[in-house]
């Protein structure tokens, strides 16, 4: 897992989010008058884990730039990093800055956090369930708007690896466009002979007849097969057809109850949307350090 960066567009994203909650003028109309009185005086806040379970971490690459939207006088520290487990109570971080920053920045914050390290969470639990097999667990893009980004990178901390990050990046030829063009064979037959020498080239086969038609016309036009939502049964033979000559991914009806099944397949990959688009927030909490 590589550090996080921001780029311009995660710097707007924090803004956005900020305005949601403060208006344009970044205003708590209660914190700035209770706190009116005290300054910049520092005071020392906390972020602790209320979950009732262990989780992954997920999210420390926005604290300080988020923050910095708001003020440069503050100190963060953290104690556990990205991608690693937090018990329950345990402390994430501490801050050191006027109530006013922190107390402006907390909900934002906040939310940011629990999404991410839930994210990073159930990542986890999904690479461990298939940890006795070859597989790797792979995202989607069935991400929130504007948070991609983000949330690939929480996958990332909770030992997944990341899929196409749009359609920019990846060429996918999903069952739509087979419809559309009136089969497979003439999907494939719009690819360039060169075109894996551009961009990786995943083909979506709903069945045996249909990777048949890749493995004889398009595999050297062919990154990976994607084998959606097949049964067990059907996985495991068009698995053994693929074996040695092209990568597998399975997609399709993959919970945690199932997972480990799949993997036992032989599928080189297995993407899930759940990690993304149903996702539980963990429970955190700040808190003044006294």
């Amino acid at each position: 897992m590589t550090a996080y960066c921001l780029n311009s567009n995660d710097e707007q994203l924090l803004q956005l989010a900020l305005v949601e909650d403060l208006g344009i003028a970044y205003e708590d109309i209660t914190s700035d008058l209770l706190f009116s009185d005290s300054g910049n005086k520092n005071y020392q806040a906390k972020i602790i884990s209320k979950h009732p379970a262990p989780i992954i971490f997920s999210g420390a690459a926005i604290v300080k730039p988020l923050l910095n939207k708001l003020s440069h006088d503050h100190e963060c520290h953290f104690h556990i990093q990205d991608g690693e487990w937090c018990a329950p109570s345990d402390t994430l971080l501490s801050i050191i800055a006027p109530a006013r920053v922190m107390l402006k920045a907390e909900r934002t914050l906040l939310n940011f956090l629990q999404r991410l390290s839930g994210i990073a969470t159930v990542t986890r639990q999904y690479v461990d369930a298939v940890r006795h097999t070859s597989a790797k667990i792979l995202d989607t893009r069935k991400t929130t708007p504007g948070l991609r980004r983000l949330e690939k990178y929480a996958v990332q901390c909770g030992g997944g690896v990341n899929h196409r990050m749009g359609l920019y990046d990846a060429l996918m030829i999903k069952d739509t466009h087979t419809d559309f063009l009136g089969g497979i064979e003439h999907s494939l037959s719009q690819l360039p002979d060169d075109i894996t020498q551009h961009y990786p080239v995943i083909v979506e086969v709903r069945n045996r007849n249909e990777l048949n038609i890749v493995l004889k016309n398009g595999l050297h036009k062919t990154t990976r097969v994607l084998l959606d939502n097949m049964n067990l049964t059907e996985l495991a033979a068009c698995v053994a057809l693929c074996e040695s000559r092209i990568a597998t991914e399975a997609s399709g009806n993959i919970n945690l109850d199932n997972v480990s099944e799949v993997a036992a397949c032989g599928v080189d990959f297995i993407s899930i949307g759940r990690l993304t688009h149903s996702i539980f927030s963990a429970d955190l909490s700040m808190q003044c350090d006294l």
